[in-house]
């Protein structure tokens, strides 16, 4: 009787094991998302009179190129303008979109003037987010170099080219200042991403109009290394049922 229950135990064990390894597994699958030039998601011009400033941008899309217009007027501590991509406009989506998905991100992006720019991910904090308010998203912001043609004889032919991990975006301090926060607690909700932005960085100047342009925007994720880790388990996990059912017909 002890035998019995015992080979059953041990059954069911490796049932679970492998049920735990096949969950994990279908979770890894590779992820591809080209927001553009194959526009994706809507695209909307982006400033910062959501949140109290003056700034303006206008927004122009062709088939391999999007502009945005930008002017950065004072009236707020952190200014801002550019584009916007609607992560939940795919498919009419309802919920937010999942970027935990993806682990790297590139862009390709020049400017008239401008040295760099900020590329941003709202995401919706359960605490802080108020349904429908822009200025209560949680932020989460990278710098990126831009390529200023302006300052190079007129040559827009070099765009400024970005690769990076999407674990290397951080929360900015005004955003942790403007919600009480002193320090950072280390959250993002990624998996409930709302929008990706691209707008002026620092050394844009105030009041003189700038144009920003994007070539390219590819979100993706390799997961390689880590089927391969699972490969492995699997692995360990069918050499221990063989290993049990040779001791179960010997018994």
């Amino acid at each position: 009787m002890k035998n019995r229950i015992g080979k059953w135990v041990g059954v069911l064990v490796f049932a679970a094991l492998l049920l735990a390894w096949w969950y994990e597994y279908s979770k890894c699958g590779d992820a591809d998302v080209e927001l553009f030039p194959r526009k994706t998601f809507d695209i909307f011009p982006l400033n910062d009179s959501a949140v109290g400033g003056f700034s303006t941008s206008e927004v122009q899309a062709t088939d391999t190129l999007l502009t945005a217009s930008v002017n950065i007027h004072s009236g707020k501590a952190f200014t801002f303008a550019g584009v916007g991509f609607k992560l939940k406009s795919l498919d009419k989506r309802l919920e937010p979109f999942d970027l935990t998905k993806f682990d790297s991100l590139e862009v390709r992006v020049a400017s008239k003037r401008m040295n760099s720019m900020k590329l941003r991910i709202l995401t919706e904090d359960p605490v802080y987010t108020r349904k429908g308010d822009y200025a209560t998203y949680r932020v989460l912001e990278k710098d990126i170099p831009s390529a200023p043609y302006l300052l190079m004889g007129g040559a827009k032919e070099r765009f400024a080219v970005s690769k990076f991990a999407i674990s290397e975006f951080r929360v900015p301090e005004w955003w942790l200042s403007s919600v009480g926060l002193e320090n950072d607690d280390g959250k993002t909700y990624l998996s409930s991403a709302k929008f990706l932005e691209i707008v002026s960085g620092s050394s844009t100047l105030r009041g003189i109009p700038d144009e920003m342009e994007i070539r390219y925007v590819h979100l993706w994720s390799d997961k390689t290394q880590q089927k391969k880790e699972l490969y492995t388990y699997l692995a360990s996990i069918l050499f221990g049922l063989v290993l049990f059912l040779v001791y179960v017909l010997k018994k």
